[in-house]
């Protein structure tokens, strides 16, 4: 690891190809601006554009400065981060994608975030790598790069020195993991805090909440009030025949129909969401494991945590000792 007594000496270098979306290039910036060691900013953050231009615009009209056309920028980069939007996924300039293969071979980290990817993948850095994009846009990753394994699930991959994200607030889960990389749980969790972002999620959980997913996917269909019922009774017996009289159908019907709308089973269906119950109580207070267990409808502590072990490949204590918004709660860090 580089020196920590240099806070400047890392450089974050986020590419943009415009239009960019906006969100996806100032939501992890801000995390790394926020990084501080001994009291001074640990990164030096630039803006590169793919454009040669005195503004960086994005897709939201707003526009930033100062800029730097990207062939201009002579210095170093540690982490250099393709932010996604419209411009990430139409073809590059010509000169764009073989100053990408070079900057590869040099920096410490490469990331893309959203269809940011696009843009790696067709530099041609990606090939062969475990990567993921933005769910709606997937599809056409794997369509246009055949020498890809694109994963529609995580939030965000790490394959060696190459990192993606899913969309949009995914890039700042991935500035705080690099963070937590380079200076530790403690300063990662403060400024976490700071920015009201109570869980840094793992890379594994899936891109979406089950829940939001869920009902945007029923809605308009007899199962639409599925969710937010069985949220509601999580502490009761929720087998195929009770989920059944929900929706007035018969047992065989509904798990044909359940099985269509939501493409797993009542039971597993019902598992996840009370994981992410759980995960709820545990990244918010000091409830006991077992009491956790009884409000979220698992038999005792040890289905609890094959549940999650299953899912989410941590411990309950595991995730508690992570992802808990009261880490270090004096809200400061001394180092």
């Amino acid at each position: 690891m580089m020196d920590r007594m240099a806070p400047r000496a890392r450089v974050i270098a986020f590419l943009v190809a415009p239009p960019f979306e906006l969100l996806n290039l100032t939501g992890p910036m801000s995390v790394f601006s926020k990084a501080k060691l001994n009291g001074k900013e640990y990164y030096t953050i630039k803006l590169l554009s793919t454009v040669r231009s005195s503004m960086a615009y994005s897709t939201s009209g707003i526009s930033l400065s100062p800029v730097t056309y990207f062939a201009d920028h002579s210095g170093p980069i540690d982490t250099l981060i393709a932010v996604g939007g419209e411009g990430s996924m139409a073809t590059p300039a010509p000169e764009v994608l073989p100053w990408i293969r070079n900057r590869f071979n040099h920096v410490n980290r490469i990331a893309s975030v959203c269809t940011g990817a696009f843009l790696l993948a067709e530099a041609g850095v990606l090939n062969g790598r475990r990567v993921t994009t933005h769910w709606q846009h997937v599809d056409e990753l794997i369509a246009r790069h055949k020498h890809l394994r694109v994963d529609r699930n995580p939030i965000y991959i790490r394959d060696g020195k190459v990192y993606t994200t899913a969309g949009t607030s995914a890039g700042i889960d991935l500035a705080l993991a690099l963070l937590e990389e380079d200076l530790g749980h403690a300063i990662a969790a403060c400024v976490a805090r700071e920015m009201v972002l109570f869980l840094r999620r793992p890379g594994n959980q899936a891109q979406y909440s089950s829940l939001l997913a869920q009902q945007a996917d029923v809605s308009g269909t007899p199962m639409r009030e599925l969710p937010s019922w069985v949220t509601s009774r999580l502490e009761k017996k929720l087998d195929v025949h009770e989920l059944a009289k929900v929706v007035s159908m018969t047992p065989r019907t509904f798990a044909r129909q359940f099985e269509l709308h939501f493409r797993t089973t009542p039971a597993r269906w019902v598992q996840s969401v009370r994981v992410e119950a759980a995960r709820q109580h545990l990244e918010t207070g000091e409830i006991a494991l077992k009491s956790i267990a009884r409000l979220t409808g698992f038999r005792d502590e040890q289905a609890l945590r094959r549940a999650f072990l299953q899912q989410l490949s941590l411990t309950p204590k595991e995730y508690r000792e992570r992802f808990s918004a009261s880490i270090s709660a004096t809200g400061s860090v001394k180092v």
